[in-house]
């Protein structure tokens, strides 16, 4: 009788150091996916900012330095103008998709971060309602697979939509330079 309430004890033991590990690192696994996702999108938007900037002030400069050097009619100041202005729009919505692209990684994180907790609950509960020590190491095993397989699958989503957000990116990109090579073909 001694000996199985020894192992009830080292079970509910168990089962709450188990229960606070788990909580603990899905607190923190959470809270270090939503910083990383959120200086992502921080310095995303910060670079954006800045190159919408500078690109604009290199695309005058270009401009004015184009005009000077090789005496451009006042048609051609224009159209050299209106690529200018085209390149920069494109360069606006591939800023736009890469920023819609970390919402979406960082939603995905947060859904993820909510699951593990609901998932940690459940298993602690298993883990509680272990009736032996065997019981309650396979609550724990199950509960780390489950765990691992969330992140995994996961981390699946997060890669398919960072490679979809770089694809849309560079479809835009390649449309205009194909849009670009096209006018200068049509103007030769």
């Amino acid at each position: 009788m001694a000996s199985e309430k020894d192992a009830q004890t080292i079970a509910r033991d168990t089962a709450a150091k188990g229960r606070n590990v788990a909580e603990d690192t899905t607190r923190r696994m959470a809270e270090t996916a939503a910083e990383t996702t959120q200086r992502g999108a921080d310095t995303a938007s910060d670079m954006m900012g800045k190159a919408t900037q500078v690109a604009g002030q290199v695309a005058g400069q270009t401009s004015d330095q184009l005009n000077r050097m090789m005496g451009l009619s006042a048609q051609a100041q224009g159209e050299v103008a209106q690529q200018a202005r085209e390149n920069m729009d494109v360069m606006t919505q591939c800023g736009s998709v890469l920023m819609d692209g970390m919402q979406s990684i960082m939603r995905e994180w947060m859904g993820f971060a909510q699951e593990a907790m609901a998932r940690n609950a459940e298993g602690i509960n298993a883990m509680m309602r272990s009736r032996s020590v065997q019981d309650l190491y396979a609550a724990q095993s199950s509960m780390v697979k489950d765990e691992m397989e969330l992140l995994l699958n996961r981390s699946v989503k997060v890669s398919e939509l960072s490679a979809k957000t770089a694809n849309d990116a560079v479809r835009r990109l390649n449309a205009r330079a194909e849009g670009a090579a096209r006018h200068i073909r049509r103007s030769a």
